[in-house]
C-alpha cells in the first residue's frame, strides 16, 4: 500500500494531508517538485527490489499505489509500469494492460498531461479537484475544502491538460454482466464448483506469491476473520497454497456495547470465530492459525470515532461508521493471541494479551456476497429479479464499499487484498455460473464442503457491524443504518 498526492500549485500547504498520506506508506516518503508540479509519495514496500516513489525519467513521473498480478512481472511492479511507459510512450494502453488492485498518477512531460485513476473494479481510493484551475489528486480527502473533491470512478482514466486546464474522462472499458441462465436440476454444480475452486485458488496464489519480503515477519499476512463462510474459505485456500509451518493471523474484532450490555467476548462473531478457528486448526494441522481477539472498549471507540469519520468521508451514515470502525480496529492488528491445549477444546484456550500482528498484507473475503447472492435482501428474489440486482452490486462495489474501506484500513500502514475481486474470479462468477447457484451462496457453500469446511458451510450471513456489535453502540433502537451521522 502506498499514498499519492499531486498538486499543480506547489506553493499550497498540504502538511496535514501529507501526514495522512504518510500513514499509508511507512517505509518511505518523498516530496519533489518537477516542472512546477508537486509530487508527494509514501511507500509500503511489498515487492522487491525496494523502490522509492515517485519514479522519474525523461518523459514520465509515476506514482503508483497497489499490486499487480500480470504473469510477466517478476520484480517490482512499479518499475514494470515505468518500463512499459518507456516502451510504448502511451499511457492509456499501458493502464488498460494492468491486472490488479491499484490507483495511479502519471505525468507525461511531452504531452503536458496528467493521467490518474483507479483499477476497473475500484479497489484503491483516489480523489481529485480542479478548483481554481489547479489540479489536486490524493489517496484521501483533505480536511480543508473537502467538498471540492470527488472520488474517482472505477476504471475511468482521467486526463488533465496543464495548458488548457481541461479534464477529460476515458470511460471504464470493463463491465460485468450476470449469466441469467438456470440449471433447475443442478446438473452442472460439481463442474462449476471445480471451476470456481481453480480460479479462486489462482487468485489467492497470485496474492500470496507477491508478498516478497517474507523474512521481515514470522507471520507475513493476516486475514480479516469473522469465522463466517467467506473468510474461512480464503483462510483454507491460503493454508493449502502456503508452505508447511506457515503462520497466519486471523484478526477478529468485537466491541463492548453498552446499549445491549454485551461485552466483546459475547459478540456473535467472537463466538463463531473461536469455533471456526479450532476447526481450521484440525483441518490444516501443518499451518499455524493465530486467532487474535481484538476487543474494543467503549472508551477507545469514542476516542477513535472522529478519526474514522474523517477518513471515510464522504461516507456519512451510521452503517458506514459501524463497518469502517470495525475494519479500522481489525486492521490495526492489536489484541490477544489465543492458543489451546492438546484436547483442542474451548476449555483449554489460553489468552496472551499485548499481541501485535506484524504482517503488512491483509486478506479479505469482500465480494463473495455480491457475486453469490449472500445478502439477506436477495433471499426471496426470483431469478429475473436477482440478475439485475447482482449486476448492480458487483459493478457498484467500488462506490458502496471499496473506497471507504481502503481509506480506513490503509491508515494503519497495511494493504488489503481481495481474492474474490480479481478480474478472472468476477468474470467467471458473473458469466459462467448459473443464476440459481447464487441463491443463498449455494455454490460457495458447496465449495466449502469440498474443502473440508463442512463446519462452516451452512453458516448464515451476518454483517460485520452486527456480528462484531459495532452498530448502535450508544443510540436508541430507533436509529437506522441509513441515518446520517449527527
Amino acid at each position: 500500500m502506498c499514498g499519492i498526492l499531486l498538486y499543480t500549485d506547489p506553493t499550497r500547504d498540504f502538511t496535514y494531508l501529507q501526514q495522512q498520506i504518510a500513514h499509508r506508506g511507512p517505509d518511505s516518503t518523498q516530496l519533489i517538485t518537477h516542472d512546477g508540479i508537486a509530487f508527494f509519495s509514501s511507500v509500503l514496500s511489498l515487492r522487491s527490489p525496494f523502490t522509492a516513489q515517485p519514479l522519474i525519467d525523461e518523459d514520465f513521473v509515476l506514482q503508483f499505489n497497489g499490486e499487480l498480478y500480470n504473469d510477466e512481472i517478476s520484480g517490482n511492479d512499479t518499475r514494470w509500469i515505468q518500463q512499459m511507459l518507456q516502451e510504448t510512450g502511451d499511457v492509456v494502453p499501458t493502464i488498460r494492460s494492468l491486472d490488479g488492485e491499484f490507483a495511479y498518477v502519471i505525468y507525461q512531460r511531452s504531452t503536458r498531461t496528467i493521467s490518474f485513476g483507479r483499477d476497473p473494479v475500484g479497489k484503491r481510493s483516489l480523489v481529485w479537484s480542479t478548483a481554481g484551475d489547479q489540479l489536486v489528486v490524493a489517496s484521501v480527502h483533505p480536511i480543508e475544502d473537502r467538498e471540492q473533491y470527488t472520488d474517482c470512478l472505477n476504471g475511468v482514466i482521467y486526463q488533465y491538460n496543464l495548458d488548457t486546464h481541461t479534464l477529460t474522462m476515458i470511460p471504464n472499458d470493463t463491465h460485468y454482466n450476470i449469466n441469467p441462465n438456470t440449471d433447475q436440476d443442478i446438473t452442472h454444480i460439481s463442474e462449476r464448483v471445480s471451476q470456481l475452486h481453480s480460479v479462486l485458488s489462482r487468485s489467492v496464489a497470485q496474492r500470496l506469491k507477491t508478498i516478497h519480503p517474507l523474512h521481515t515477519s514470522s507471520t507475513p499476512f493476516s486475514i480479516l476473520f469473522s469465522g463466517g463462510l467467506d473468510c474461512t474459505v480464503i483462510a483454507s485456500l491460503c493454508a493449502q497454497l502456503s508452505p508447511a509451518d506457515t503462520s497466519i493471523d486471523l484478526l477478529n474484532v468485537a466491541f463492548d456495547n453498552p446499549r445491549t450490555g454485551l461485552t466483546a467476548s459475547e459478540a456473535p462473531d467472537r463466538q463463531l470465530a473461536i469455533q471456526t478457528w479450532l476447526s481450521l486448526c484440525k483441518t490444516h494441522p501443518t499451518t499455524t492459525f493465530n486467532l487474535i481477539e481484538i476487543d474494543v472498549p467503549y472508551s477507545e471507540y469514542q476516542d477513535i470515532r472522529p478519526k474514522v469519520i474523517e477518513l471515510m468521508y464522504p461516507k456519512n451514515t451510521e452503517m458506514d461508521l459501524s463497518i469502517a470502525i470495525a475494519f479500522y480496529f481489525a486492521s490495526r492488528g492489536r489484541g490477544s493471541l489465543l492458543s489451546y491445549g492438546d484436547d483442542g477444546s474451548t476449555a483449554s484456550i489460553l489468552r496472551q494479551p499485548g499481541y501485535q500482528s506484524t504482517g503488512k498484507v491483509l486478506f479479505s473475503g469482500l465480494g463473495a456476497d455480491e457475486l453469490y447472492g449472500g445478502y439477506h435482501k436477495f433471499a426471496n428474489k426470483d431469478s429475473t429479479t436477482l440478475v439485475p440486482e447482482l449486476e448492480k452490486q458487483i459493478n457498484g462495489i467500488y462506490e458502496r464499499n471499496l473506497m471507504r474501506d481502503d481509506k480506513v484500513i490503509s491508515d494503519n500502514g497495511v494493504e488489503v487484498r481481495y481474492p474474490f475481486l480479481s478480474h478472472d474470479v468476477i468474470k467467471f462468477s458473473t458469466e459462467e455460473i448459473e443464476i440459481n447457484y447464487k441463491v443463498n451462496k449455494l455454490i460457495l457453500r458447496e465449495l466449502a464442503k469440498t474443502l473440508g469446511l463442512g463446519f462452516v458451510a451452512e453458516e448464515p450471513k451476518r454483517a460485520i457491524q452486527f456480528g462484531s456489535k459495532s452498530a448502535k453502540i450508544t443510540q436508541g433502537g430507533k436509529i437506522k443504518g441509513t441515518d446520517s451521522l449527527s
